[in-house]
C-alpha cells in the first residue's frame, strides 16, 4: 500500500486557453478495460492529458505501465480522488491524491504542452514528511520541497 500525496494544483491563464485545458482534463483509466459503465469520468485523468504511448498500452500495467507512469508522471495510476474546487474563468484549482509522491514530471510535461498556462502545485506526503509546492510555465520548473 502506498504513501499517499495531497496535491492542489492551479492551472492560470487566458480564460478560453484554461477552458480547453479543462476539458481536456477530463477522462478515464486506460488500464480499466472495460471501464465501469456506472463511472463518470475524471474531472483530472493525468492519461488525457500526458497519454500513455499505445505500445505500453498493449503491454500489461505490471510489465510496462507502472514504469512508464513512474518516468512520466512520477506517480502511479495518475490523479486519485481527483476534485475541481475552482473554475473562475481563468483559473482552475484541482485537489487530488498521487501515491507515493508528487507529479513533478507529470508538471514538467503540463508545461510543455500548454506554455501559455501558468502552473502551481502544492504538495504534502506526511508519511514520509514532505512538503513543497512547484511552478511550472512553459519550461520553466521550480521546486521547492522540504521534509517536515
Amino acid at each position: 500500500m502506498p504513501n499517499w500525496c495531497d496535491n492542489q494544483l492551479t492551472v492560470k491563464g487566458e480564460e478560453p486557453l484554461v477552458q480547453q485545458f479543462k476539458e481536456k482534463a477530463v477522462g478515464v483509466n486506460p488500464w480499466d478495460d472495460p471501464e465501469p459503465p456506472d463511472e463518470p469520468p475524471a474531472v483530472f485523468n493525468f492519461h488525457s492529458l500526458v497519454p500513455i504511448p499505445a505500445h505500453v498500452l498493449q503491454q500489461s500495467y505490471e510489465k510496462a505501465g507502472l514504469d512508464w507512469e513512474c518516468q512520466n508522471w512520477g506517480c502511479r495510476d495518475g490523479a486519485s480522488y481527483a476534485e475541481l474546487m475552482d473554475d473562475t474563468g481563468g483559473q482552475l484549482v484541482y485537489r487530488f491524491g498521487t501515491a507515493w509522491g508528487p507529479p513533478i514530471p507529470f508538471l514538467k510535461h503540463l508545461g510543455k504542452l500548454w506554455p501559455a498556462l501558468k502552473f502551481l502545485l502544492e504538495y504534502s506526503e506526511p508519511g514520509n514528511g514532505l512538503k513543497g509546492i512547484c511552478k511550472v510555465h512553459g519550461e520553466l520548473c521550480e521546486n521547492y520541497s522540504l521534509q517536515i
